[in-house]
């Protein structure tokens, strides 16, 4: 019997976390469930003539989105790298990432309006320029 229940136990456990499931621990220790994201997938800016970011690539993985943009850039389009925020809620519809390039630092938030992503850029330059701090609203299509 004493077998039978860490088995159960331990095939319980196994299940919760692992990551095929959707049942994820959060940070408090409760465990949540964790729906697939409509932010999921790769996204064109529908500014075509003059976008600032071209495109973005968003995924969802424990509980965190990792974000990857770039940037309009010639002759190919700027790679900003990758971002990951820290733990989102079940059912966000918005989040928010700071990122820094040396010469500016962007403070974009990401919120999913009737099916496109909706992108608000604060920058800030800190190389002593002069180029003036600006904010841009970007939509994106998902491809």
């Amino acid at each position: 019997m004493k077998t039978i229940i860490f088995f159960l136990l331990f095939f319980a456990s196994w299940n919760i976390n692992n990551d095929f499931g959707q049942i994820h621990k959060s940070i408090d220790g409760n465990f949540i469930e964790v729906e697939k994201s409509d932010f999921d997938g790769l996204w064109i800016n529908v500014n075509e003539e003059r976008p600032g970011i071209t495109k973005c690539k968003i995924s969802y993985e424990n509980n965190s989105f990792i974000v990857q943009m770039w940037g309009n850039c010639q002759p190919q389009d700027c790679d900003w790298g990758e971002n990951i925020t820290n733990e989102v809620k079940k059912g966000t519809n918005k989040f928010e990432l700071i990122w820094d390039s040396g010469f500016a630092e962007s403070s974009i938030t990401y919120e999913i309006i009737n099916g496109q992503l909706k992108m608000m850029q604060k920058r800030h330059f800190k190389d002593n320029s002069g180029r003036q701090d600006y904010e841009i609203v970007e939509y994106f299509v998902k491809q």
